[in-house]
Parts: C-alpha cells; structure tokens; sequence
C-alpha cells in the first residue's frame, strides 16, 4: 500500500514541478523510476531509498508540494518506515511547514502522537526539543482547532518526558548519569530522561516569566499555555518533584516566587488564576520541602482575604486555595508545627484563624446574622442591605420581622446556601475565561465553613485514635461497657479497674508515640485558636444557613469541641459546651418562655414517666389535645436549636467520665429546653411554622421534621445515659448528685453564661404568678415543681437501669445505691407528693429491684441471699410505706402497690428459680390484695411472716391489684413450688381458694383452679403411695373428714393432698358456674395423671368421699327446682347442663380409665351400686343432654371390662335392668333439642351390654332390646349436617351394626324389626314433622331391604316364621314399595326403592311359596301370602304416580325392567295359581291386574264394571262418542304384555284343572278388553268425519282384530261367569264380539267416516270366524 501511494504522490509531484522546481521533479522522477524497477521491498527499504524527494517537497514551502511530502511523511512514520537517522530532517521539514495551510497542519498534528509512539525512545536531546517547538508553532496557529489540538499534543509529549523519567527511576541501575545541572547544595548528575524534563521544566518555567528559554524555543508559548504545562507537571507527578531535587529546586526559585507575585501584583485574571492553581498544588503537597516560600504564599494568601486587599473574585480565589489546604487537616496541623510552635517563628495558622473571624463578621446583612439561626430566603443585592439594620440585628435587635418555621421571628434575610452561595464552577476552574467571573457575595463565607469542617476533621483523625485504650482486650471483655461475665462466686471488684479502662485517655500522656508531635501541636492549635473558633463559629451559629451548611457548621463544631475535651482542655471545653447550649435554647427564647406562663394550663401526659429514657419530661407538642383560647405569639424552639441539642448531647456521651462540672451544662441546657417546650403549644408550631409571609418555603413536613428531631435528641440522651455504665464511681455519683440537685433546687431557671469571662447575662425576670382552682401562685410553683419530677425521676430510673452492675458489686455507699434509695423511697411513699412523681418513682425503686436481682443470679449462694435481701426489703418497705398511715387508701397508694406487686411478678419471672430467700415475704406481699380485719401485721426482716387466713377475706383491694398479685401466684405455682418450705404450702392452698372464690374477675377464678393442678402434682410427688395408702386408712371412718384434715395438715402431705381436693369440692358447690365447670375439670385431670398412683383404698375415699359426692350434690340442684316448679325443661339451664354433662363425663373417664385399680375394691358392689344410682338420677331428670351423658359414661366403663371377667358378672345384670329400662325412645320430655346424641349414646352403651351380656341374655330381653332399639330408629330426629338419602346417619348406621351383630334364639324380632324399616320411610311420610329435623328413612329402607332379605332366606325354614305371619309382613312391605312406585320418587344411590323391593320379592318368591306347601303351613297364612304376591305383581305391572314423570327414557328403561321382573314372577307364580288349595279370588284378583295393566288408552267413567258384576256385563253398550285426544299409555309395551299374558291364560292349553281355573278368571276380562277397542271405534269414528282415527288407537284396534281371529278360549272358560250363563266352546267369545264387528263393519264401511285401514282388516276378521253359534 506504500508503494502505490509514494508512486501516486512522485507522480503527482513530478507533473506539478515540471516548469516551477527542476531539482524537485529532478529528484522524484528518479525516485519514481528506481521505484519502478524494483521488485519488492519492504515499506522501511522504500523510505531509505525515496524519503528525499519528500523533504524537498517540504522545504519549498510551497503549499502543493509541501502537502504531499507531509503526506508522505506521515505515512512513513505510521508506518514506522522513517529512518531514524532522518527523524531531524523529518522534523525540520515539519517545522518548516508549520504555516503553510490548516491541511498541512492537521497532517502534521496527526504526524506527531505516531511519533511519539513509535519513536519514543529516540525522542531525546535535540529530537525532542524539535518536537516540542513544532507543537508550539502549531499552538499559536489563529485557527482554533489546531491550536487546541497542538496544545494537547504540546501536554502529551511534555507528560510522556516525566513518564519516562518515572521509567527510568525503575530501571535506575541500568542508566548511567552523564549530565550535571546545578542544585542548591551542589551540582546534581542526571540521567538522560531527567535531565530532558529538567532542561523542558525549566524552560517552561523561563518561558513563563517571559524570559529566554535554553533548550526549546518556546518564543511562541503564551504565559497561559506555559502556567497550565506547569500545573500539569507538578499535579501528574507529585511523587517526581520530591525525589528529584533539581525540579524541587526550581519549583523553589523560579515557580513559587512567580505564583506567588499573583497575590500581590495586579496580573490578569487568566494568569492570576493559573498561578493561583499553581500555588495550590505547592501549598498543598511542599509545603514541609518549601517552609520558608510557603509561609510567605501562607502569609500573602491571608492577607489578599483583607476586604481592601484584593477584588472578590481574587480573594474568593485565594480563600480556594485555602479551602483545598484545609482539606487535609495534617496540613493545618503541620503548618502548626512548623510555623507557629516554632520558637520565633510567626503565627501563621493563627493569623489565618482571625482572619476568618474578622470575615465572618465582614457583612452580617448578608449571612443573615440575627438572634438565631435561620433558613436563607434568597439572595440580596448589596443595594438593599442596610449595614445599620445589619448592626442592629447582629446586637440582638429584632426589626422586620416575619415567621420562620418552627422559630423565632427574623428579618428576611439572604443567607448562606449550597444554592446561589456557590457558583457552579470554582474559580481556580473556570480556566475558558478570560474576565473575572460574578461571584456570590456569600461564596466567602461557605468556603470558611468548609475550612472549619476540614480543620475539625482533621484534628480529630490525629487525636481520637489516641484515646482509646485497649480497644481489643474491651471488646474481648465485655460488651457496651459491662465488664465480663464472671463465674458463679467470684468477686466484682474488678468492674471498678474495668470502668478505669474505659476513661478516654489524654493523647498528651503517650509521649513515646510516634504521633507525640503532633499531637502537641494539635494540642497547642486548640489551645491558641479556641477563641477564633469559637467566635467564628458562634457568628454562623446565628446566621442564615440551609440545612446541609447548618449541619456541616455543627458537626465541625461538635467534633472541635470533642478534641478540646479529649487534651483535657477544660476552659475551652466549657465555653465551646456552653455557646452551643446558647444555640440549643436562645436566650430570647427562653426568657419568652419563663417571662409570661401559658393562659391554660398545659396536660400533663404520662408518657415521659413511662419512658424512663426520655429527653424531655413534657410530652410532644403536637401529642396534646388543642387549646380553645387564642395562644400568644412568642419565639419558640426549631429543629435548629433540637440539633445543636442533640449535638451537645453527643459531646457528652463522647467525653463522658470527663466532663466533670460540664455535665452540668448539659443537665442546664435539657431543663431549658423542658422549660420551652413546655410551654410550647400546637397553634404555636402551625402559626408560626405556616405563616403567608414564608411564601410556600415552609410545608407540613416542618411540623414532621420537628418531631422527628425531639425523637433524636431522645434517643442521644438516652446514649448519654447508657455510657454511663463506663464511668468510675466518682463520676457517676457526681452525675447522680448533679440530677438529685435538680429536685430541691426551685428557683427559676437561669440563662448560663457563654464564657467564664464574660459578665453575666441580665437575670431573668420573676415568673408571673397565676390564679388556679383558686389558689393564687400556687399552679406555678406545683408545675416547676412537676416538671422537675419528670425531668429527674426517669433519668434516675435509666441510670440504675444501666448501673445494675455497679450495684451489685460495690459498697452501696459508693455505688450510688443509698443515694437512689435514701432519696426515692420517701418520695414515692409520701401521699403528698404528686401521684404521678409518686408513680414514676415506684416503678424506678421497683424496676431497680428486678435487675439487681437479676443481676446476681450466677453469682454464689451467700451473695445472692444478701443482695435479694437487701433487694425485697425495699419492696417491703414500699408496702409498709403505705399501710403505715391510718386511714383510707388513696389511688395513688393502690397503684405504689399495684407497681410493687408487678415488680415482684417480674422477679419471679425473670429470676425466681435463682431466689435462696425472702419467700415468705413474697407470699406476704401477694396476700395483702385481699381484704382484711384487724391492724396490719408488724413485721420484722429475719421473722417468718404468719398470715392469719380466718381475717383474710375473699374479696380484694382493687381488681388490678388482684390480677398482679395473681400472675405472681401463677408463677410461684407453676415454676417455684419446689422451693417452697412445708409450712407455706397450706398458705398457698388458702390463697389460690380465695383466688378461685373471688368474684371480680372470672379469669382470675379459672386460672386459680387450674394452678391448683400444679400444686396437686407436685404434692402427689412428694407423697408416695405407701403414705397416702395409710391416710386413706386412718380417715376413712371419720364422720367429719374435713375437720380431721385440717388437724393433720402442717404435718402430713397427705393430708395437704385432702385438702386441696376438698377446696377444689367447696368450688363446685359454691363457685360460678364456669368455675364449677373448670374446677371439676381439674379434679378429674388430677386423677386421671396420678391415679397410678393411688391405691385401692385410697380410691374408695377419693370416690366416694369427693368424686360422687359432686354427682350426688349436682343432681340434687336439678331435684330441687323439681320440687319448686315442675319437671325442669331440657332447654332451660344450658350452663347447668354443661356443668352436669362435664360431671358425668369425668366421673366416667376417671373409672374407665383406672378400672382394674378400682375393681381390687373390697366393697366393689356397694361402690358400683353408688355409681349406678348417680346415673339413674340424671336419667329420672329425662333431659336429652343429660341422657347422652350417661349412657357415654357407662359405654365409656363398659368398653373397660373385659368379657371374661367374673368380678363384673354379676353386676352386669343391674347395668342392663338399667338401660333396658330407661329408653330415651320412650321418655316423656318437653324438649326441641335433637335427640340424636342421646340415641347414639344409648345403642353404644346397648353395644357393649350385649357384648357382656350375650350369653346370659333372655329370650325376653333380647325382644326388648332390639324393639328398644328399633323404637330409636323410629323415633329419631334426622342428622345434623345433611339427610339421610345417600348414607346412613350415624344413628342409623350405629343401630344397623348392632342389630347385625345379634344372633338370637329365633330370626323372629329381628326379621319383623328389619320389615319395618323397610317401609319407615312410608310409614313416616305422613306424619307432621315438630321441625325440619325429621330423618328420611331412605338410606336405611334401602340396606334394610338387602338385610331383610338375606334374613328371610337364612331363616326360611324358622317355623315362627309361618306361625306368626311374619312371612306375611315380609311381603307386604315390599309390595307397599312396589305399589308407591313412581309417587315416592327417593333414591338411594340411583336405585328407586321400589325397584330394590322389586328385585327382593322376585328373590324371595319361590323360597316363600315353598313354605306355603309345608304340612304345618295354615291356610289362611298361605291365601294372604299368595295374595300379597299377587298384589306385589299388581304394583309391578302397573306405574302408580307416573303422570309426574317427565323422562321417558327412565320410563323407557323401567318399563323393560319390570316386564322381566313380571316375567321372572309369572314363571314362578303361574304353575301354582291354578291349584285347588287356593281361593278364586286369588287368581280374579290377578287376572283383574292383568286387565287393568293392559289398558293403553284410559277409559270413560263407569265403562269397565266394577268388581261386584261381571266383566261381561253391558258388553254390547256403546258409550257416548268423544273426540278429544286420548292419551296413550307411557308403558304401552308392558300394556301389550299384560294383554298377551290375559289371552295365554284365556286360551286352550293342556285341560288341567289348573289351567281351566286360570282361564275361568281371566277369560272374562279377556273378552271386554278385546270390546273395548271396538266399541272406541264405534262411538268415536263417526264424530271424527273424514279425520284419521290416531294411530295408536288404530294400532290397538287392529291388535285386537288379530286377537279375536286368533283367539281360542278354553271351552269351559265362561262356564262359571253368571252373565254367560254356562256358556261354553272354544268360540264362546264371539257371542258378546261379533255384534261389536258388525257393527263396527257399517261404521268403517260408511263413505264419511269409514277407513279402508280399518274395514279391509276387519272384513278378514269376519271372514275368519264362524257364524255365531
């Protein structure tokens, strides 16, 4: 690609230089022509061979050609096919080119970086000084775009010089120094790299002060250029200057004199600006390498912030420079040292200090100084600031004013904020100007801020890191100040040492530091530059400030403040503490508030003493409740004033051990703000935080933020009060006196002085006296007095919280304990004092119980007495406190008691398992809640406490008190019964029996019984069975157990164990019905887990003497209303119920359940006696529930005992007289309730007696049992949740089972049983039902169907079967299913019943006509059981109820169904019908069904005879015509069948005497049902004209046409019908039909109502049949 190009260019060359340059074609055609006469080379063998041509080309200066040979030139050099013995020549021809055309500019531009890149390590010496001067020609150029692009080339190759000298640095071993250059000390030897960046450096730095350079000619480098190359250098490689001597040197000599000549000499702002740049960087990285020129760039850089010094934009400049050099404060601290400290050396940083408080005061107008500070309302011109408006504000004076959020009334004023008070871009940035830029007349004064926050950072980062000690081993030892856990015994001495070690150490004491140094000069800065910090910053404290400045300001100030205080610097660290308090609560502020109390007084809220951590012992503002009365307008605190608080606060919590008397200032400052805040109202804040005049600056939110500010400084209070726990005992109890002085100091609040040497503010005025509930002055003094209650008292309570350790371990002299107690307790007992002081007091001695005793609970056994002890004794003596003067009770001392008793619950709680002593007084304490008679007991501290239970009552003080005196007695109870002596166990007992008893709390009673359970186990467990066996001996002849009880019971458990079951019986007679419930309950569970335990014996008298005694005493109740009003009413008394339902039940579960225990009983019929007749006397109640009850309980024991067993052999016999003879079935009660419970009860307790009882059961008694148990399915109530259709309900499902399960001596009672439910469903259908709860019977007719005929068929043979007409019923209940048919459309499971009974009868009817021919078969039974068959045949063929029957393909399918069970029961029925032995009527009665299930058309009134004439009779009557649509039977088929099966039994067949008696009854019928079609045709034809006759009355009409001529009757078929009189022949029919087919000839023959259809079949018919005879 060279190639092409070089041959294109010399062509080009050679025709442009053919007239104009004879040496230049000269040369590029010879060029051209070697060219082309070699083969092929390398780009690099081209360029050594035609390079000439090009640099002639340059060297004309001629535009043409020069740009083909820069070109070309910058081709090679890409290429890297430039000889580097012709990179001079290639560099000259560059220069020489550098102004012919901005193309050949640009070319050479991009010529450059490629040689820089590719030729970098032959840029040296001579080459490099050529490449510079082409980039500086080229950056003068007038064309914009190449004088920037030829700067940056210039920047790069002036940077790539050091890059290299930073290179060579690396491989310095490799390079040999081979040039001298001077140096300060001597001459310097450098290596190549370096002495190019010395010789480039130092003619930058010539060039800049317009002077001769030596190695480049930088003629053409603007001053502005060079400043900037400088910066560059010195900001690229700040490491460089410092090893390298001779670039430090002349940054010395030649860079810093020059920026620093910018301060003082009126230079032009670009060039001011770039040397300001240059100082910067000096000041900020050399200034310990240049001491002596940087203190003099210090010095002026001060001096140019002199208002009359310099410009705004020059000072806001150097003020820049000074930001920057703050931003690292070790450099603060490092000019300290090196300038200041040093002896004679000039106060350099303090100049700097004072020259910041000399600005700050410069314009108070514009940072809006006023009383406080303010948010900025926007900028102000100069125009419009009044200095003398300004002074006057700046002395405190109040003018103009207008609302501020949440704040005092300000002028409004500029201020300082991030939003006009910097400009977008820094002076020392702003390099494109070219004139000074506007700048914000504030900017000054934010970039003092800025400097205070650097230097506050900066000293702290040198001195905190120094002040903590052992930072390791503390966080190994212990966590938040507590000294490590110890083991149990060991002493707590060692949290004293510990407490020592967590003081902050003074950073002056390491004086073998290594930071010793610097130290003390941060210690010397502090010292001598407090007052201009302090000044300064109490300027902007009451200046105008946005948020992010106003916090910035604080935190610098807090983190100053912090410093002076860690150097133990305490006169600075008071007045800086003290000034900031100022900030917190403004003077004016809170002499508004203390001048004129509010005109209502302001609620108390009980929040601050249930926050013992609380700030602030008012409550919020905007928590109270609004004031009707106008509100005067008074200054009141803003969040400004919460944060410099909060900041105060965090100081403290910062020095902590060390403040000393400082911490005064801070308990000064929070009363202040109490004070304000307490008048503070909520139409205060809204006022003032939304007035018009704010013009939408302030918002809603402001009222938020203020409440999220006191939550802040709250929470850094209660910080305060944690760090406490790190404190040597000195320090703390000189925060505990400086707290306790608080509350007997009354006099007004007063305003603290800023500085210790300053006069004394004006004293505050007096507080006005105010007039309330009569008494003049009395209100205010009370609410000081109550606002120092609240502001103390919480504290106080924090402290001890937080000290617990301190406590415990140490002398109570010296902890502070005498001090809290000595000084709290009286304060709490006094019923004069404030209720809520008293309140808060309590719970603080109360709340410093529970941790102290919590404290100790690892500790050994002897320390742990003596501190629990000490410990409960202060409970005590709050008690005695308040029972000591006479009189009534006051509120407040039943809530001292109520706190006492909760403090005591959480002991226990927390600590119980761990207390070795004060149980008696604990028991004392808890029984004081009830009331009692006679004096109060004096007690000493060692004496066992006795309570005198006889005066002790059952009601209590105060329901609050009970509870917590209960929760108490529920832990001791539940988690400390095992460390309870024997002596207060029957106290215990006494008092959960007044618990239980009590009737102000119902929770209190269930709870008591329950606990009672505990109390009974653990008794049992201490027992043994062996004593409580030889107890039960003992007591079991004593005609008053409870008198001989409580003889015995301070010795014996046992009878401890008696006791309490006998309170637990005194509750069930007397108790809440609830109560009695839950008491029974308990009782039971008490035997139920323990009876393991008990012995036979013991058994007899816990049964008799407790358990059924409390059926006996239940039962009674109900006997008794029995007498005043009647029997009681099963739904009257539901809880009564209940209670008796749970008696019974547990009675039974506790027998059941420990049967073979109770079965070893010597008197075991007597006790099982006494068992049942508890039961009969629920039963004679006749209530539902109450039955259900029984029978469970005794299915319940009944389940229990084995069949086998002989010892309940002969008690069987009186538990079955019982239940037989008391069936709920049968009771006689009024209730609605459903009876389902009781009935399931009753047959599972007839289940397991028959289990026991079956072999031994009568015949009568079986009887009885299994109608008792149908009389239940009977007389049921239908399920709860869904009918019983689909299922069984488990009722139902229950007695199926149990009848099932029978095997009597004869099937007799359980085949009659089973027919009956087979038609239950039936039978019931009629009744009224009471509700909707009547059952179904469906399900159970269905099964019952399945069972009754499994039974027929097993028993068949059972003679009683016959004799009783057992077989009979059988029959007639299924022919009762058949014969509903379709009007009882229920289904079980899909299935119809009467298709189920269908399907049984066929099944059954041959086994059941069998018996009929057995020789001990009566006849009567026989008739009725082949008439019941006939009739089941009957409901077969026929379809009662079908009309309400829509789907035919049902009809459709059960038609086809019955035709086959017809079928199935003609095979069976037909070859025995005809016999001797049976009536006629019999078989009339089956052929009459036959006729009337035949008929597919209905009938007219009386058109068929009845059953007393003949069917013969009238037969020739032809009834009145009728021309309605007649509808067809749906079962026609079944129609047709019936019809054939009448014309088979009519017919001639074999001649026996059977068939001649079936043929004798169904001939008749046979005739009329062949008339009636044809005497249809008769009457009706002619009406219907010329309309067809309808199809299916065609259809049958032709039918039977086709009978008659088939037709041949038994001969003597109508001998014995009296309308044929004897009439016989096989053709005797036709006597009575063929009058009908003439005549119905004429009809169908005649022209207007006649039918082919129908004459044409009935002329054959005539044809086929003899004339009549």
């Amino acid at each position: 690609m060279t190639a092409a190009l070089l041959t294109s260019e010399l062509t080009n060359l050679i025709s442009e230089a053919k007239r104009k340059n004879s040496e230049l074609r000269t040369a590029a055609e010879k060029s051209l022509q070697e060219l082309k006469g070699l083969p092929t080379s390398s780009e690099q063998q081209l360029a050594v061979a035609f390079i000439e041509p090009f640099l002639i080309a340059c060297g004309t200066r001629n535009a043409r050609f020069a740009g083909s040979g820069v070109t070309c030139l910058q081709r090679l050099i890409i290429a890297r096919g430039l000889p580097k013995s012709r990179l001079q020549d290639a560099l000259e021809a560059f220069n020489a080119c550098t102004d012919l055309g901005l193309d050949i500019q640009l070319k050479i531009l991009q010529a450059l970086p490629s040689l820089l890149q590719n030729y970098a390590d032959d840029l040296k010496g001579d080459l490099l000084s050529g490449a510079l001067e082409v980039c500086t020609s080229l950056q003068s150029a007038k064309v914009q775009t190449v004088s920037g692009v030829a700067a940056a080339t210039l920047q790069q190759l002036v940077t790539s010089v050091f890059e290299k000298v930073v290179n060579e640095d690396k491989h310095a071993r490799d390079v040999q120094a081979q040039n001298e250059v001077p140096g300060d000390t001597g001459p310097i030897k450098l290596r190549p790299a370096a002495f190019d960046a010395y010789r480039v450096f130092r003619d930058l730095a010539l060039a800049a002060e317009d002077r001769k350079t030596k190695f480049v000619q930088f003629a053409s480098l603007s001053e502005e250029s060079g400043l900037e190359l400088i910066w560059s250098c010195i900001n690229a490689n700040p490491n460089l200057f410092i090893k390298h001597p001779e670039l430090g040197s002349i940054i010395r000599s030649n860079i810093l004199p020059f920026a620093t000549r910018a301060l003082s000499e009126k230079l032009s702002f670009p060039a001011t600006l770039r040397s300001l740049r240059i100082l910067d960087l000096v000041l900020s990285r050399y200034t310990s390498q240049l001491p002596a020129e940087c203190e003099v760039a210090l010095g002026l850089t001060t001096h140019t912030l002199d208002p009359d010094a310099a410009p705004l934009w020059k000072r806001a400049a150097a003020m820049e420079v000074l930001r920057n050099f703050f931003t690292d404060g070790n450099r603060v601290v490092e000019a300290y040292s090196l300038y200041d400290m040093a002896e004679g050396g000039k106060p350099v940083v303090q100049d700097l200090m004072s020259a910041f408080v000399r600005l700050s005061s410069e314009k108070p107008s514009i940072i809006g100084l006023g009383q406080q500070s303010t948010m900025p309302a926007g900028p102000v011109s100069a125009k419009e600031a009044n200095p003398e408006q300004a002074t006057v504000e700046a002395a405190g004076g109040v003018t103009g004013m207008i609302s501020s959020a949440l704040g005092v009334t300000e002028v409004n004023v500029a201020g300082i904020s991030s939003k006009w008070s910097s400009p977008r871009t820094a002076c020392l940035e702003q390099l494109d100007k070219t004139d000074p830029p506007p700048v914000p007349e504030t900017y000054m004064y934010a970039l003092v801020l800025e400097c205070l926050t650097s230097l506050s950072d900066g000293l702290a980062k040198v001195t905190l890191p120094l002040t903590v000690q052992h930072a390791k081993s503390q966080a190994r030892d212990g966590i938040n100040g507590q000294p490590p856990a110890e083991n149990p015994g060991s002493s707590r001495t060692s949290s004293q040492s510990f407490r020592k070690r967590s003081v902050p150490l003074n950073p002056l004491e390491h004086e073998d530091n290594a930071a010793a140094g610097r130290v003390r000069a941060v210690n010397g800065l502090v010292e001598s530059c407090w007052p201009a910090v302090l000044a300064t910053s109490s300027t902007f404290l009451n200046a105008a400030l946005d948020d992010l400045y106003y916090r910035n300001l604080i935190k610098a100030y807090q983190r100053f403040t912090q410093v002076a205080g860690l150097l133990r610097l305490s006169t600075a660290r008071d007045a800086l503490m003290t000034t900031l308090g100022k900030s917190a609560v403004p003077p004016h502020v809170l002499n508004a508030a203390t001048s004129e109390p509010p005109r209502t007084p302001v609620a108390e809220s009980p929040r601050v003493f249930s926050n013992p951590k609380s700030l602030l012992a008012v409550e919020n503002p905007l928590d109270r409740d609004r004031r009707g009365s106008v509100e005067p307008v008074r200054p009141i605190l803003t969040t400004r004033n919460l944060l410099c608080l909060r900041a105060q606060l965090n100081l403290a919590i910062a020095l902590g051990p060390t403040l000393d008397t400082a911490f005064a200032v801070v308990v000064d400052t929070l009363r202040q703000a109490d004070t304000v805040l307490s008048v503070t109202t909520p139409q205060q804040m809204a006022r003032q935080g939304l007035a018009p005049s704010q013009k939408g600056s302030e918002s809603p939110n402001v009222v938020q933020a203020f409440t999220n500010e006191i939550a802040a400084v709250e929470a850094a209070a209660s910080r305060l009060l944690e760090s406490t726990a790190d404190y040597p005992n000195d320090a703390f109890l000189n925060v505990l006196n400086t707290l306790c002085r608080v509350l007997h100091c009354r006099d007004p609040i007063a305003t603290a002085s800023p500085r210790p040497d300053q006069a004394s503010a004006p004293p505050t005025p007096t507080m006005l006296s105010r007039t309330f509930s009569g008494l003049t002055g009395v209100s205010s003094l009370r609410e000081m007095q109550m606002r120092d209650y609240k502001f103390v008292i919480p504290k106080l309570g924090s402290l001890a919280e937080i000290n617990v350790a301190r406590l415990v371990s140490d002398d109570p002299g010296e902890s502070g304990w005498n001090v809290l107690v000595d000084e709290l307790v009286p304060l709490a007992c006094n019923d004069t004092n404030p209720i809520e002081a008293r309140r808060a007091t309590t719970g603080v001695l109360c709340k410093m119980a529970a941790e102290v005793i919590a404290e100790v609970m690892e500790d050994a056994e002897v320390t742990r007495s003596a501190i629990q002890r000490r410990t409960l004794a202060i409970l005590l003596r709050l008690i005695d406190g308040i029972y000591s003067d006479d009189g009534d009770l006051s509120s407040a001392d039943i809530d001292v008691q109520g706190r006492v008793v909760d403090a005591l619950r959480a002991i226990l709680e927390r600590c119980g398992e761990s207390l070795v002593a004060g149980w008696n007084r604990t028991i004392a304490i808890i029984s004081s809640v009830f009331e009692r008679s006679g004096s109060p007991p004096d007690r000493q501290d060692d004496e066992e406490t006795h309570i005198d239970w006889p005066h002790v009552s059952m009601g209590l003080v105060s329901v609050q008190l009970g509870r917590a005196a209960f929760a108490a007695t529920q832990l001791i109870c539940s988690d400390f019964l095992s460390a309870l002596s024997d002596a207060v166990i029957p106290s215990l007992v006494e008092l959960l029996y007044r618990f239980s008893v009590q009737s102000d709390d119902l929770n209190i009673s269930l709870t008591s019984i329950t606990m009672t359970w505990n109390v009974s186990d653990f008794l049992l467990n201490s027992v043994g069975a062996d004593a409580l066996n030889e107890f039960a001996q003992q007591v079991k002849e004593a005609d008053d157990i409870g008198d001989r009880v409580q003889g015995m019971v301070r010795t014996s458990g046992s009878a401890q164990w008696l006791l309490l079951l006998l309170r637990l019986q005194d509750i069930i007679k007397t108790g809440h019905k609830e109560v009695r419930k839950a008491t029974f309950q308990t009782l039971c569970s008490i035997f139920k887990n323990n009876g393991e335990q008990l012995t036979p014996a013991t058994w007899d008298l816990t049964l008799r003497s407790i358990i059924l005694r409390i059926a006996f005493f239940d039962s009674s109740l109900y006997r008794t209303d029995d007498e005043k009003e009647g029997k009681p009413d099963d739904n009257s008394n539901a809880e009564d119920k209940g209670i008796s339902t749970a008696i019974i039940t547990g009675i039974s579960e506790i027998i059941a359940q420990y049967v073979r225990l109770i079965e070893c009983v010597k008197q075991l019929p007597s006790l099982w006696e006494a068992f049942l007749g508890r039961l009969e006397g629920y039963l004679d109640l006749e209530i539902r529930a109450l039955d259900a009850a029984v029978y469970q309980a005794l299915t319940r024991v009944l389940a229990r005992i084995g069949t086998d067993s002989k010892i309940w052999a002969g008690l069987m016999y009186r538990t079955l007289h019982l239940w037989l003879k008391n069936n709920p079935a049968t009771a006689q009660t009024k209730s609605k309730e459903s009876n389902q419970a009781s009935f399931i009860a009753y047959v599972d307790a007839g289940a397991e007696l028959y289990r026991l009882t079956q072999q031994s059961m009568s015949t009568s008694q079986t009887r009885t049992f299994v109608e008792n148990l149908y009389m239940c399915i009977r007389f049921s109530d239908g399920p709860r949740y869904g009918a019983d259709v689909l299922t069984l309900s488990p009722l139902q499902t229950k007695l199926f089972e149990l009848l099932k399960t029978i095997h009597p001596d004869t099937p007799q009672p359980l085949v009659v049983v089973a027919a009956k439910m087979v038609t239950l469903h039936h039978d019931t259908s009629g009744d009224k039902p009471l509700d909707n709860m009547k059952p179904t019977f469906v399900a159970i007719a269905s099964d019952a169907i399945d069972w009754l005929q499994e039974l027929v068929l097993t028993s068949i043979t059972d003679v009683d079967l016959l004799e009783n007409d057992v077989l009979v019923n059988v029959i007639q209940c299924l022919r009762r299913l058949i014969d509903k048919k379709y009007a009882s459309q229920l289904e079980h499971k899909g299935t119809p019943l009467w298709q189920k009974a269908t399907s049984s009868a066929v099944k059954l009817a041959k086994p059941v006509l069998e018996q009929c021919v057995r020789p001990e078969a009566d006849k009567s039974t026989t008739a009725a059981i082949w008439m019941e068959y006939v009739r089941v045949v009957s409901g077969v063929m026929k379809a009662n109820g079908i009309d309400d029957v829509n789907d035919d393909d049902k009809i459709d399918e059960d038609q086809l169904k019955d035709i086959e069970s017809f079928r199935a029961l003609r095979a069976t029925l037909i070859p025995r019908l005809g016999g001797g032995d049976l009536p006629d009527a019999t078989r009339t009665a089956y052929a009459r069904s036959l006729f009337d299930a035949s008929i597919v058309h209905p009938t007219e009134p009386k058109e068929v005879p009845d059953d007393e004439h003949s069917p013969l009779h009238d037969i020739g009557k032809i009834r009145r015509g009728r021309v309605r649509r007649v509808p067809y039977s749906p079962r026609e088929q079944m129609c047709y069948e019936c019809f054939s099966e009448l014309m088979v039994l009519s017919s001639k067949s074999d001649s026996s005497a059977e068939s001649k008696r079936l043929a004798q009854a169904a001939a008749p019928f046979l005739i009329l049902r062949l008339a009636i079609p044809i005497r249809a045709y008769i009457a009706d034809q002619p009406l219907r004209g010329r309309r067809p006759q309808p199809l299916w009355e065609l259809e049958e009409l032709l039918f039977c046409f086709d009978a008659i001529k088939k037709l041949d009757l038994e001969p003597d078929a109508l001998r014995d019908d009296p309308v044929a009189a004897g009439r016989t022949g096989e053709k005797a029919h036709l006597h009575y039909l063929y009058p009908l087919l003439a005549e119905a000839i004429g009809t169908a023959g005649d022209k207007w109502s006649g039918a082919d259809e129908v004459l044409t079949p009935l002329q054959a018919v005539l044809e086929a049949i003899s004339p009549v005879p």
